[in-house]
């Protein structure tokens, strides 16, 4: 889904010969903006996460001995990032996004830097760990979704669908690798983690330091709408306009509490508030929700019989592969297929390939079914978070992002635990079958949505929000 002052021109200019400014979407998505910077940043990152999430709680259990202590340090992660979701909106949206991302970069390479020396010592002990996940918690909540709130600042909106699906494309192909290249580096030293995650983090600082053409505050853009960087605005000033929203002074920090509080609150209460957003959040978040606890039953059930462990770990492989697969034709689709077809295709597809997941008798064939389930996630993302941005605010993702990431995080704990007490009552296959059904119906709402179904292709999308009577916020 997406996230996301001045305000720029979305909408592209056409030429002479009848044709769009940006027909050449990929020349313009990597040659024309600091996208390629911003993507190895994010990128580094990504691996970083994903070889940690593998391998810190493996780590914690060698050290411990003791498995609840080493599932407490995800938890202890996943709460206080909760909690500091929404006031990091907020600091990621008053604050210029470069340099938060520099920030998150630095605070990575100490902890993990820090940790891979004790490590080598000898003195990597549990109560290190727990400080360890205590400030990583802080930072994923204060900082964790800058890079995503950033992308909006570096490519034009017409190019938003294109390049979030290439970005699903490649989170599936770092989750697939974090598994086994944490396992690897384990079995080096139980420090090698987090060294390799120190020098991801180090990387993504460096790669970070060299964007220049992005939104920010008093920023430039030229005609086009396209981030300018600072010396290019200078000597192009005369092309340019200044981003500042005419309304920024008001938006400014106050001492008031109160007014604090609304600011971090007024993402939640717009996604809450606007119908479509609203009904479009909610669908996605309990489908998803729903696909996850399905996901984890399935491996839990097959993994139950020592001799089909291996088996019940490709169940995690089979829905990576589709990802990739469905990255590689998700550009292709957005571009020439309407935008409402793709969005419904992807909540079709999710709950057939669950269904048909819970009610295949086979291992190979949930598997083929698991990879059907999201061979459109890229696409629809692409088209799903790249319209929704076009309703918010270059200076408002910060706090819209996490006012998703609040309602996922209320929606899956509470659909997995309840999925565990199915499970263990009345069966794999009742509780399967019931999520399936569950996604069927929370992706109901969505897909009877008249402004989604009838999306256009990318370069209506402008227009459509106007015909359709959509609120910007």
């Amino acid at each position: 889904m997406a996230d996301s002052i001045g305000t720029v021109n979305n909408q592209s200019s056409t030429q002479p010969n009848g044709h769009s400014s940006h027909s050449n979407t990929t020349e313009s998505l990597w040659r024309g903006t600091d996208y390629g910077k911003w993507f190895v940043a994010d990128s580094c990152t990504s691996l970083s996460s994903s070889i940690q999430g593998f391998a810190l709680p493996l780590i914690a259990q060698t050290v411990t001995g003791s498995p609840a202590q080493a599932t407490l340090l995800d938890s202890i992660m996943t709460i206080i990032s909760s909690v500091l979701r929404l006031p990091g909106g907020v600091v990621q949206d008053k604050y210029d996004r470069k340099k938060l991302m520099i920030a998150f970069g630095l605070i990575g390479f100490a902890l993990f830097g820090i940790c891979a020396a004790l490590g080598w010592a000898g003195l990597l002990i549990y109560p290190v760990l727990m400080v360890l996940a205590i400030c990583l918690g802080i930072r994923s909540g204060l900082l964790g979704t800058t890079s995503n709130t950033m992308l909006r600042g570096i490519v034009p909106d017409q190019l938003l669908p294109k390049a979030s699906s290439l970005n699903d494309g490649r989170d599936a192909a770092l989750e697939l690798a974090g598994a086994p290249v944490g396992g690897v580096l384990i079995g080096g030293g139980l420090w090698l983690p987090f060294a390799v995650s120190a020098l991801l983090n180090l990387l993504e600082t460096a790669a970070a330091m060299r964007i220049t053409k992005y939104w920010h505050r008093g920023g430039r853009t030229n005609t086009e709408g396209r981030a300018l960087a600072d010396d290019e605005a200078d000597e192009n000033g005369d092309a340019a306009n200044i981003t500042q929203a005419a309304d920024e002074q008001a938006t400014t920090t106050t001492s008031s509490a109160s007014q604090y509080w609304r600011e971090m609150f007024s993402g939640f209460r717009w996604l809450l508030s606007e119908r479509f957003e609203r009904r479009l959040i909610l669908s996605s978040a309990l489908a998803f929700a729903c696909f996850n606890s399905f996901l984890l039953i399935t491996v839990l059930s097959i993994g139950s019989d020592p001799s089909h462990v291996v088996s019940a770990s490709f169940m995690n492989v089979s829905v990576s592969v589709g990802v990739i697969v469905g990255s590689l034709i998700s550009s292709v689709l957005v571009q020439h297929v309407r935008g409402g077809i793709v969005a419904v295709s992807f909540y079709v597809l999710m709950s057939i390939g669950a269904l048909g997941a819970a009610l295949a008798p086979w291992i190979l064939a949930r598997m083929a079914f698991l990879a059907i389930s999201l061979l459109a996630l890229p696409a629809g993302n692409a088209v799903i978070n790249g319209f929704q941005s076009l309703l918010i605010n270059k200076e408002h993702m910060g706090r819209v992002f996490a006012g998703m990431g609040m309602i996922e995080t209320i929606a899956a704990p509470v659909i997995t635990f309840l999925s565990g007490i199915a499970m263990q009552h009345w069966g794999y296959s009742v509780t399967s079958v019931a999520l399936g059904l569950c996604i069927v119906a929370a992706a109901i709402p969505a897909v009877t949505m008249r402004e989604l179904v009838t999306l256009p292709k990318p370069d209506g999308w402008e227009d459509h929000i106007r015909k359709s009577g959509l609120t910007k916020f």
